[in-house]
């Protein structure tokens, strides 16, 4: 496979970008410092740098001692621990807002964390509060836009470098949502040889301009690949539209004054993305469930890849699947740590319980235990095959960012929000029609007595479970503030105060001044 040929290489690249240490928040080094004179010179180095990025982005998202994308799955959520599952006090911690507990490194060794310092490394809290691991990547995506027009490198075609910009692009903007989605504001930084102090930019003019790059770019990158090992794995056209529709629905709820704007935007954006993609993309039947997350499907829009066969291996807490899985499905293992809240779940699937079906029961909760709260939950919606079955492991899945599924529901959600019931309904059933559940009759409600807008929500619940969004749902839809849509809520002043960030780590500040602290982890 083409994109495996060069990973020792690749490996050894990532190693020098992220080996040199953190003396400023941004930890830039020159251009030619980091590539090496001799670089730049064919398209087999742009190959190889390019990768190299997205190694990056894995290392820093879901590799060990990282899980800054699994958080969004604990956090304020409905997943709660087991009254059989040993230790991971860290999981009450997240379901409370407690981020100091986890991150604070005088955490009692008692409760679950055991030794506190080894505990971060292996749940992945190091980069929870420290984002100059991911202006690594940033400065890695500006590295390859500042060279890629290098008239050295003369064996690449005019196409090719305009792809391999968008793709960097894509990159650079996608590390952005992830942080935005973090922190808030953050410094925006376009020049790799930028190393000056720069305050944080509001998060609305922050997405403001990955949009602006994007919208420039996005018709360079292809809508897939020849090659299927490539799909999803490297930047596609649906992923830019699915991200551009993700930081417009965000924005909304950020910028009220100009919500409808924004909407109208992510329904163009969507229309796009469903309409001109030439059968790049389809939702496959439900019951691929294994292959739609084993990665690389015509579903998947974004992902970060793993293979066992290629030492890719995540860490643990890259993904909730190392947490819900049990015998016989995971060896060596009596109980599962968490299980789903009750009233949650029944809130989620209880019309369907009643009478009616819906794929999603079946494939992703083992029956009879779909509401045991003991040790005997099991989740199966990630279940490919493991390395070993050993107790501290996670099946061979890829983390999915971005699925075709979203381009239908932010679409609808967007719909809803401009009084374009009909069309949202549409949307929602194609949804629904996957998974074998009843289809949604009605404009504003529905046949259960949902308002649209919730009917929506918990649709985007049922299918995107345990992917690592539903915080950030939570947060940009407000319904973080009600008790209706988790059992965690938090209060419209600490929301406004910024309780829904993280905090930002010490050394990120004495690196930068300019950086001040966000008001609620003060």
């Amino acid at each position: 496979m083409q994109h495996r040929k060069y990973v020792l290489m690749l490996l050894l690249i990532a190693g020098m970008m992220t080996g040199t240490g953190c003396k400023k928040f941004l930890n830039v080094d020159p251009v030619d410092s980091m590539s090496g004179n001799n670089f730049w010179k064919s398209k087999d180095d742009v190959e190889k740098f390019m990768t190299g990025a997205y190694i990056l982005l894995r290392n820093y998202t879901c590799m060990d001692g990282y899980s800054l994308l699994a958080m969004a799955d604990y956090r304020c959520t409905a997943w709660v621990p087991s009254t059989q599952g040993t230790g991971r006090l860290y999981i009450s911690d997240l379901n409370n807002n407690r981020i100091k507990n986890v991150l604070s490194s005088t955490a009692s060794t008692s409760g679950g964390y055991g030794d506190f310092d080894q505990s971060k490394n292996t749940f992945g809290f190091k980069n929870m509060s420290n984002w100059g691991y991911m202006y690594r990547i940033v400065t890695s995506a500006n590295t390859v836009i500042a060279n890629i027009d290098s008239k050295d490198i003369l064996d690449i075609t005019e196409e090719e470098r305009k792809k391999y910009k968008a793709e960097a692009i894509f990159l650079r903007c996608l590390t952005y949502f992830l942080m935005v989605r973090h922190w808030g504001d953050v410094p925006y930084v376009t020049d790799p040889s930028d190393d000056t102090p720069h305050e944080r930019m509001n998060q609305i003019e922050v997405f403001k301009n990955c949009l602006a790059a994007l919208k420039a770019t996005k018709n360079d990158l292809p809508w897939t690949y020849p090659d299927p090992t490539l799909r999803g794995v490297r930047a596609m056209r649906g992923g830019a539209l699915a991200l551009m529709m993700e930081m417009n629905m965000w924005m909304a709820c950020f910028d009220a004054d100009n919500e409808k704007t924004y909407y109208q935007e992510t329904v163009n954006l969507g229309t796009e993305l469903i309409d001109q993609n030439g059968g790049a993309y389809e939702l496959l039947p439900l019951e691929n469930f294994k292959e739609i997350f084993k990665g690389s499907s015509k579903e998947s829009l974004f992902e970060i890849g793993q293979d066992y066969n290629f030492g890719e291996t995540f860490g643990l807490l890259a993904t909730i699947a190392d947490i819900v899985l049990r015998t016989p499905y995971k060896k060596n293992v009596n109980v599962t740590y968490l299980y789903y809240a009750t009233p949650y779940l029944m809130q989620l699937y209880e019309p369907e319980m009643n009478g009616q079906t819906d794929k999603r029961i079946d494939n992703w909760f083992e029956q009879p235990n779909m509401y045991n709260n003991t040790g005997q939950f099991v989740f199966k919606k990630f279940l490919n095959t493991f390395a070993t079955q050993q107790e501290t492991e996670n099946p061979n899945d890829a983390k999915i960012l971005f699925r075709y599924v979203d381009a239908y529901l932010l679409r609808a959600e967007a719909l809803e929000k401009l009084g374009r019931y009909a069309e949202a309904i549409a949307d929602v059933n194609v949804i629904r029609n996957r998974a074998g559940a009843e289809l949604y009759t009605g404009l504003e409600t529905n046949q259960f007595g949902q308002q649209l807008s919730d009917a929506i929500w918990w649709e985007r619940e049922r299918e995107l479970m345990g992917e690592s969004s539903t915080f950030y749902d939570l947060v940009r839809t407000k319904r973080i503030l009600s008790g209706q849509y988790t059992p965690f809520p938090i209060t419209f002043d600490e929301f406004l105060n910024g309780a829904w960030t993280y905090p930002i780590h010490q050394d990120v500040m004495l690196a930068n001044p300019k950086v001040k602290p966000n008001p609620f982890w003060m």
